[in-house]
């Protein structure tokens, strides 16, 4: 996480300014947990057999409402498509991964605040929390069936002499999944913060320069340089925000939707 003021240094607390990520992670928490209450108050409009077809018709400004239901629809029709007909059931879960990483990616882009997803400690726990949660869907749905993913599917005589090969190479193979998981995501938001970081130092760098070289004159134009420099990178931040709050997401459900399959879909 990027040095310099963070709005928790205000609290004066030694412990939460020498962890970063889990004030931005209780920040983040926070804001959900608020947006989730505003959201389910302005979705509450009474018995829908009473409503008339003007209350379907979704508000053409931005509210609260909107705000949730567009990465909500995109989560869901993702999900329909990586794990299945049989998606609903995971679809509040997946939404909260999305929201959760997609929100702390975008903290580290504010002034003042940082990013949990750029220290390894959230990113790992958050990989971890995946793998957890898609094992533990997986014999929610298919009962001891699915310990046949970690032997190859193997019956007969092959699951005694095989299956006794093939489990340890797919647990290890299921182990990584919440590794790479977490190095993957920390190592694009950390690169991206960094990135954003340096240039912002060296349009400020830029000003000093042009203040020391030609006066007033030059400290307003390295100023109004320093303000609008760095907007393509800040831009391109937002962007990698995006893409890897995807990329977690959509990796997450290939893995709910592998343990949750059906031994026929195999």
């Amino acid at each position: 996480m990027a040095a310099g003021f963070k709005v928790w240094d205000l609290l004066g607390n030694e412990d939460i300014t020498a962890h970063p990520h889990i004030a931005a992670a209780g920040i983040t928490a926070g804001l959900l947990i608020v947006g989730g209450v505003a959201y389910r108050a302005a979705s509450s409009r009474g018995d829908a057999s009473k409503m008339s077809d003007n209350d379907l018709v979704p508000s053409a400004n931005l509210g609260i409402k909107n705000l949730f239901e567009l990465p909500g629809e995109f989560v869901q029709n993702l999900a329909k498509d990586i794990i299945g007909d049989h998606y609903a059931a995971y679809l509040p879960m997946m939404i909260f991964v999305f929201l959760w990483t997609l929100v702390n990616n975008l903290m580290g882009s504010l002034p003042g605040f940082g990013s949990a997803t750029d220290n390894l400690n959230s990113t790992l726990s958050m990989g971890f929390f995946v793998f957890l949660y898609y094992n533990f869907v997986g014999f929610k749905a298919r009962g001891f069936q699915y310990l046949e993913d970690y032997t190859g599917h193997l019956r007969g005589i092959l699951l005694p002499t095989l299956g006794l090969v093939m489990f340890p190479i797919e647990l290890v193979s299921n182990m990584v999944r919440p590794i790479t998981l977490g190095f993957r995501l920390r190592s694009n938001i950390y690169a991206d913060h960094t990135v954003y970081g340096i240039v912002n130092d060296l349009f400020k760098d830029l000003t000093g320069f042009l203040n020391e070289s030609l006066g007033v004159f030059g400290s307003i134009i390295g100023h109004i340089i320093a303000s609008v420099g760095p907007v393509p990178v800040f831009i391109l931040g937002l962007l990698v925000a995006f893409i890897q709050a995807f990329v977690f997401t959509m990796l997450s459900m290939i893995y709910v939707g592998m343990a949750t399959a059906h031994a026929d879909d195999h």
